[in-house]
């Protein structure tokens, strides 16, 4: 029975498992409930979505690498902590905004720069915590358990959430994500980690940063791949801002579209369970192919297709995405030391997503000159291309799997 637990019968990956699960359920029915609040408040403007949401993603990319120092320096289990209480208390804060009717797009904004701080640690934290509460055999299943834990339940979060806005809650379902954050971080509180064999004392920041940026450098898979992933991440975002005004206007509005991302969420289920026994030879390769999908749901919503294939792109694109990240991150972990793991995880997060808020915030204003059905497939057309010169770098073809070592007692 243990051995079918994989990496769950590991106490400290079993807190972190638990702790990633509880947030992502009350994220998925948050990611519903914040747009149609902003729509609602902003007379149907995807441009105050877009800044809103921007301000969240543009916070984190900011305060990027400054978080991979931390990280590196800090126990990184304490450093999550800080964040899931962060999180917590902004969106409680966001939600008796919006149940007492005093919500602004201003004070939305400002609560999203605060939460989007927060944010930006998670990526550092966690890529330099995961190998150290699991065995190193078990790491492809922990982070394809990880990937679950963020859609398993989480896949029917967004449906809850499009219920709630319909029965006229959002601030009803932000205060689910509040309390969701305070478990997590009770939880993360309970994990225990042994000091690291390589802590030293830290170097003057800016050294430290330096050092991150050499070795990021060193890394050439990563360092050739960003800027592709990152033109895509910029185009894809208009999914995000589009997509509520297209269920709105042509479908049947918060329900529809929680249904929608519901199924996103059985795609990554489906990929997660896929990523759980696939052990490719080159893992990298196969996990930029697996991207590839990601960017159909912009020409889906474009050409209006009839939900039924509007739900099929979303699976696959799902699936895609989850073994996409799980071999990811776990060649990453592999192939960058831990003692600098946080810093070049806060630079390819950086690198990876620092044009994703202008992304947002310019889908809205380029929709409003271009139309909103050129702006989602020029979208498509430049986010499936990137992902696809990813595919040209022969760095990407040359990691290969590495040899399995025993698994710890």
């Amino acid at each position: 029975m243990k051995d079918r637990l994989g990496a769950l019968q590991e106490r400290e990956f079993r807190l972190v498992f638990s702790s990633t699960t509880i947030s992502a359920i009350g994220d998925g029915v948050a990611s519903i409930a914040l747009v149609f609040a902003v729509l609602h408040i902003a007379h149907n403007s995807p441009t105050a979505v877009g800044v809103v949401l921007a301000c969240r993603q543009g916070a984190a990319a900011v305060v990027a690498l400054a978080a991979g120092v931390v990280a590196d320096r800090l126990p990184r289990h304490l450093v999550l902590v800080v964040v899931a209480a962060v999180q917590a208390a902004v969106q409680a804060a966001v939600g008796v905004l919006l149940v007492t009717g005093d919500a602004s797009v201003v004070l939305l904004a400002v609560l999203g720069v605060v939460y989007g701080l927060a944010d930006g640690f998670v990526i550092p934290a966690s890529n330099g915590l995961i190998p150290a509460v699991v065995s190193k055999s078990r790491l492809q299943q922990a982070n394809a358990l990880l990937g679950l834990s963020r859609s398993i339940l989480g896949f029917a979060a967004p449906a809850l959430g499009g219920i709630l806005v319909a029965a006229g809650s959002p601030g009803g379902a932000i205060l689910v994500d509040a309390a969701s954050f305070a478990v997590a971080a009770v939880l993360l509180l309970r994990v225990h980690v042994e000091p690291r064999a390589d802590a030293v004392e830290p170097e003057p920041f800016l050294r430290e940063l330096r050092e991150g940026w050499t070795e990021f450098r060193r890394q050439r898979w990563i360092f050739t791949t960003i800027v592709y992933f990152s033109i895509g991440n910029f185009t894809g975002q208009a999914f995000g801002v589009l997509g509520p005004l297209i269920m709105k206007q042509h479908y049947n509005g918060a329900s529809t579209w929680g249904f929608v991302l519901s199924c996103f969420g059985v795609g990554l289920v489906v990929g997660g369970f896929v990523i759980l026994r696939w052990q490719p030879g080159r893992p990298l390769l196969a996990s930029c192919i697996c991207a590839l999908p990601y960017g159909l749901g912009l020409f889906m919503l474009a050409f209006l297709v009839p939900l039924p294939v509007l739900v099929a792109a979303q699976v696959l694109a799902g699936a895609g995405l989850a073994m996409h990240l799980a071999l990811w991150f776990t060649v990453f972990q592999q192939q960058v030391p831990e003692e600098a793991r946080s810093r070049v995880s806060s630079y390819d997060a950086l690198g990876s997503f620092v044009l994703v808020p202008l992304g947002t915030a310019a889908a809205g204003p380029i929709a409003g000159v271009i139309g909103v059905r050129e702006t989602l497939l020029a979208a498509g057309v430049i986010t499936v291309v990137m992902n696809a010169l990813v595919l040209a770098n022969r760095e990407v073809w040359g990691i290969r799997r590495a040899a399995p070592e025993p698994v710890a007692a």
